[in-house]
């Protein structure tokens, strides 16, 4: 297949994405349109829900541009990498394209090329077991001394520091 036509199919694919979520979002606005209409007091409530109050046109819009661009893009690149062959499977994965981007972004290799977006930025957290080889130079959970830490026992018969 060429070039024009895996962009093709995934752009048709991300698209597809988009005319499902409107879809979803337009059943939604039609059941609450139909709750408030059956409701005992329609008047009361003032006027049935709006269809901009469940679907943005202008967000939802640049969205669709968004996806019908990543679904072509992820299904050229999975084609041409070989991992994909045939017009319907390069159409779903132009579909699913976001879905496989946001796995991508918590994979390892994305951590260690972008960096964990939820890190803290502070110091690493502390470890819960103390290393079983090596001086120890203070307490697991606590500031250091300098100097390495007793491993005697409370029964040790030379007592404790």
């Amino acid at each position: 297949m060429d070039t024009a036509g895996l962009l093709l199919l995934g752009a048709a694919g991300g698209a597809v994405r988009g005319v499902v979520h409107a879809y979803d979002c337009m059943s939604e606005w039609l059941l609450r349109r139909q709750e408030f209409r059956l409701s005992e007091q329609p008047e009361a409530q003032g006027p049935p829900p709006s269809f901009s109050a469940f679907y943005d046109v202008a967000g939802e819009s640049i969205a669709a541009a968004v996806h019908i661009m990543m679904g072509a893009g992820v299904a050229a690149l999975m084609a041409a990498s070989g991992q994909v062959d045939g017009g319907f499977a390069t159409f779903t994965v132009g579909a699913s394209a976001p879905l496989i981007l946001v796995q991508l972004q918590h994979t390892r290799l994305a951590e260690a090329v972008v960096g964990h977006p939820n890190a803290v930025q502070g110091p690493p957290p502390q470890e819960a077991e103390p290393p079983t080889a090596g001086p120890q130079t203070g307490p697991p959970n606590g500031p250091s001394t300098g100097r390495p830490a007793s491993r005697r026992s409370a029964a040790d018969p030379r007592g404790a520091e």
